[in-house]
């Protein structure tokens, strides 16, 4: 299961890219001291983590299983170990040792079935460290089920890990095997994963929220596709797979004219990506809305970047008012060589005078507030002076460049409510006073700078709730209405990560925007996911303890994949670049491999030097088709103003 969310997730580091302000450093923890050969009495530390387990009303709790899962980019939720897991005594006590570093979220499962979770514990150099108390929650919703086989019988020997969601590392709880596969548990409402595990399966995982009044999940557990399968799918990839000329646009439209028939009835094409910085998959896409622009008449395009951020790229695209580079530099981590060549292609495209439907610019994104602010308080300091120099002083802590981001986390639940609240107070002047707003600008103005608004009220409900898919609801909001504004015979092209794209629950996320957007246009939205199988790409390095000179962005480069994954499926039917239409995939063998999950890589804004575990997909469900690069390598950033 992924541990962040596809895309600019350690979001307190990307907000600093966005904004234009120094990116805050991802703490490695002071190294270790050198341990002299010499003096093996001096070898390094070992710890001893010890606490209690207490109920809601401070009583000890015995026979707890309480578990350590290593915080550690490489650990993998779904397949690996916990570090420990050790059980309280009749006080309520336990003790979990030696340990070589303390850097371990922990978790306990109590006999009555409560889950909770406890402050993480990241310290490396200190021996002696404070006791940690667990406290069970008193007013707990239920969360049961069972784990199947695909036949739909009870697994018994079924391992349940209940993980709260959290950045960048998971807190897990670890159940006992299940004699009868299944489970149930008390814990705090919210967003939880919920992972099965039993030996001769693939693991399972779902991610839910649980409401006050309980839920129920059951997990199917599959076996793994047999080889046989596996050489189907190969030889079928090799039969029907569209081998493509090049990633770079500018090469024509010949070897892409077989997806006129695929995509003639479509009205939005997502483009995934497996990766927030390869070079290929960026090329790729512009080559994409190249032909789906000049061959199939798509003219929006909108990308996983804030709304605000976006319109200064609009307007260059439209226009030609400002320079292309200080435009795109405003969109923090798609800063870089590929999409510049794309917003340049796109106003060269808009300056020919026989292209009489214009491409437009839009971001879907909410996650940012600092440009937001500043657009809507400029368009009303116009159209309504007085009320600007409020909405100024009340969404001050929403414009400070540098500080906004701590500032909403920081704030009571109260103030941000309150916050929220003035929000809505600005959208309801926005509908209140349009006339007037219109008269003193336009129409098509008064209604982008509502939404505008209306973003900040997506970005306070995310911090206000702590529902994380509130954004992934606001993207496919957010992409409706562009496609609105432009007219109802829009047709669109949007970019965001895979997890973003699918259409169906991703590792990491209950509703994505993919899954908001198939459930209202049906077969109309054509999703490509996006593979490689090797290679390198650009990413935030969260490794605990980079060398030198390997802080921050830097670059990736992979081995081939797994056997067992998907990209190395496609990587051994020896094509270098395809297209895929997984809507033609035929019953029986090929079918079968195609429709069981598989392993994937999947990475967002983050890796790290120790690695990054792999996620989960069943293709047929997420995707409609695939593109697949065979060797890749980054993206090529360019300086920040």
């Amino acid at each position: 299961m992924r541990r962040i969310i596809p895309s600019c997730l350690l979001l307190a580091l990307w907000l600093g890219c966005a904004t234009g302000a120094p990116a805050p450093a991802v703490s490695p923890g002071p190294a270790a001291a050198p341990t002299p050969v010499t003096a093996p009495s001096e070898a390094k530390p070992r710890h001893v983590l010890s606490g209690k387990v207490l109920g809601p009303g401070g009583e000890p709790i015995a026979g707890a299983r309480v578990g350590l899962t290593p915080r550690a980019p490489a650990w993998d939720l779904r397949q690996d170990a916990p570090r420990t897991i050790v059980e309280t005594g009749a006080d309520g006590s336990f003790q979990a040792g030696p340990l070589e570093s303390l850097a371990y979220s922990v978790g306990v499962y109590a006999p009555s079935g409560a889950v909770a979770f406890g402050p993480a514990v990241t310290r490396e150099r200190e021996e002696q460290v404070p006791p940690v108390e667990l406290r069970l929650s008193s007013s707990p919703a239920t969360l049961e089920g069972a784990v199947w086989d695909e036949a739909g019988t009870p697994v018994p020997g079924a391992e349940v890990r209940i993980a709260r969601l959290a950045i960048p590392y998971d807190d897990v709880a670890y159940l006992p095997p299940s004699p009868d596969g299944r489970y149930r548990v008390t814990l705090t409402p919210g967003q939880y994963a919920v992972i099965a595990r039993v030996k001769g399966y693939l693991p399972s995982s779902k991610v839910v929220t649980v409401e006050a009044t309980g839920l129920t999940l059951n997990l199917r557990l599959e076996q793994s596709p047999d080889a046989a399968q596996r050489q189907a799918a190969i030889a079928w990839v090799k039969q029907k797979a569209l081998p493509l000329r090049a990633v770079e646009a500018g090469n024509g439209f010949e070897d892409l004219q077989p997806l006129k028939k695929v995509l003639q009835d479509v009205q939005v094409v997502a483009l995934g990506e497996a990766t927030h910085g390869t070079r290929e998959f960026f090329q790729l896409k512009h080559r994409m809305l190249e032909f789906l622009a000049t061959e199939l008449g798509y003219t929006l395009f909108a990308i996983e970047s804030d709304v605000a951020d976006a319109h200064a790229v609009n307007t260059y695209v439209l226009t030609g008012q400002g320079d292309a580079a200080q435009v795109l530099a405003g969109l923090g981590f798609w800063n870089n060589e590929e999409v510049l060549e794309l917003i340049r292609w796109m106003r060269r495209y808009n300056e020919d005078p026989s292209h009489t439907r214009k491409l437009t610019f839009h971001g879907v994104d909410m996650q940012g507030s600092v440009k937001a602010v500043e657009t809507v308080a400029e368009y009303l300091l116009k159209v309504d002076a007085p009320f600007a120099s409020r909405v100024k002083e009340r969404l001050a802590p929403l414009a400070d460049k540098k500080q906004w981001f701590r500032t909403l986390q920081t704030l009571s639940a109260e103030d941000k409510k309150s916050l929220a609240g003035f929000v809505d107070e600005v959208l309801a002047r926005f509908d209140a006073r349009k006339q007037e707003y219109v008269r003193g600008s336009d129409a098509r103005q008064w209604a982008r700078m509502r939404h505008t608004a209306s973003v900040l009220r997506q970005l306070m409900e995310r911090h206000v709730s702590g529902n994380r898919e509130v954004r992934d609801r606001s993207m496919a909001e957010n992409l409706r209405w562009a496609m609105e504004y432009e007219g109802p015979e829009t047709k669109a092209v949007v970019w965001a990560h895979n997890g973003h794209v699918t259409r169906t629950q991703d590792d990491g996320m209950e509703w994505p925007m993919g899954r908001h957007l198939a459930r209202e246009l049906g077969r109309k939205l054509y999703v490509f996911g996006f593979a490689f199988h090797q290679g390198g790409f650009q990413a935030w390095n969260i490794s605990r303890s980079p060398a030198e000179g390997r802080r921050g962005m830097v670059d990736f480069f992979v081995p081939p994949a797994p056997e067992d994954t998907l990209d190395a499926m496609l990587g051994a039917s020896g094509l270098s670049l395809a297209a895929l239409d997984l809507r033609t995939v035929p019953r029986g063998p090929v079918y079968e491999w195609w429709r069981h999950t598989h392993r994937t890589r999947s990475l967002g804004f983050v890796y790290s030097d120790e690695g990054y575990p792999l996620n989960l997909v069943r293709p047929l469900e997420a995707y409609d088709g695939l593109l697949f690069v065979e060797r890749t390598t980054p993206a090529r950033p360019l300086p920040q103003p």
